[in-house]
């Protein structure tokens, strides 16, 4: 557990704000949102995060990849010791800042690859050396009157988990459920993405919300994803028309200095999916699009 991750090698970058407004890279920033009772969305810099109030402990749900001692920020919100973090998966703006807690939980997939900085914010050092935890399907988290229940649902990362709170009814659940215009890109067969929906649907009159590095979402989108892999499953093409996204500019200032939207990926961060691959699909149906690769459907 540490007391500060040094930013100040990237103080010449800059974080546009969503009223336009410019902050340096090293300076902490945070917006918060009550989504619940006992629970908060929490933005830095990348995905959201969220805290998660127990009667006895309150936990953090992933940490972003903002400058600041995100752990002192949080304990600012309740009076419950903020000691772990738990991960929906390995990626760096979910878990750049695990160092400030004691613990951090996360599957046995995520353990090797968390904490591996995007290119964005090489000469920064990121511990990981912290204290790690492995969940699997079924484990729960006691926070006091409040439980976490985990599902395993990788896609997305290798390593992906959801989090059941049936108290307030939600479900937390990374980048795997994101509604994006291009639609949602699998990485693995469309049967396997169809299993991972089924153990959510078995529990669906659990949770009526997302909670996701995205925001918060109807979790109706569970039951669209869910009849759409169905779809396809039952013999359905999609189209071989696929749009693939263009990398997005790098913007600067007048002085030529390099400008991050907080809310958006790093422009060198981001990973491009092969959109020239011959095998793609892209199915619309149920108010939602899969993009998947027709040689791995029955996997």
């Amino acid at each position: 557990m540490i007391k500060t991750i040094d930013f100040s090698c990237k103080h010449d970058r800059l974080i546009r704000n969503s009223d336009g407004s410019l902050l340096p890279m090293d300076e902490p920033y945070y917006e918060v949102e009550s989504v619940a009772p006992g629970t908060w969305k929490i933005l830095s810099s990348g995905d959201y995060s969220y805290l998660v109030e127990g009667e006895e402990e309150a936990i953090a749900i992933d940490t972003g990849y903002g400058a600041g001692n995100i752990r002192e920020y949080l304990q600012t919100l309740t009076d419950k010791p903020v000691k772990n973090v738990i991960n929906t998966h390995d990626h760096f703006d979910h878990t750049a800042n695990n160092a400030y807690f004691e613990m951090a939980y996360m599957s046995k997939e995520t353990e090797p690859l968390a904490t591996i900085p995007f290119p964005s914010f090489e000469g920064i050092e990121f511990p990981r050396d912290y204290k790690k935890v492995i969940v699997d399907d079924g484990d729960v988290i006691d926070l006091g009157g409040r439980t976490l229940t985990i599902f395993k649902i990788p896609d997305h990362a290798v390593g992906s988990i959801a989090m059941l709170d049936s108290r307030e009814k939600l479900l937390y659940t990374g980048d795997e459920f994101m509604p994006l215009p291009m639609g949602k890109h699998l990485n693995i067969g469309v049967k396997s993405f169809l299993g991972h929906l089924e153990k959510l649907m078995a529990v669906r009159d659990q949770f009526d919300r997302l909670c996701g590095g995205g925001g918060v979402l109807n979790a109706n989108l569970v039951n669209q994803f869910y009849d759409c892999a169905s779809y396809i499953l039952a013999g359905h093409e999609g189209s071989r028309e696929f749009a693939p996204g263009k990398p997005p500019k790098q913007p600067e200032d007048a002085a030529r200095r390099i400008i991050y939207d907080r809310r958006m990926p790093h422009p060198e961060d981001l990973h491009r999916e092969d959109d020239g691959n011959e095998f793609l699909r892209c199915m619309d149906y149920a108010g939602i699009r899969i993009v998947y690769d027709i040689r791995k459907v029955y996997e």
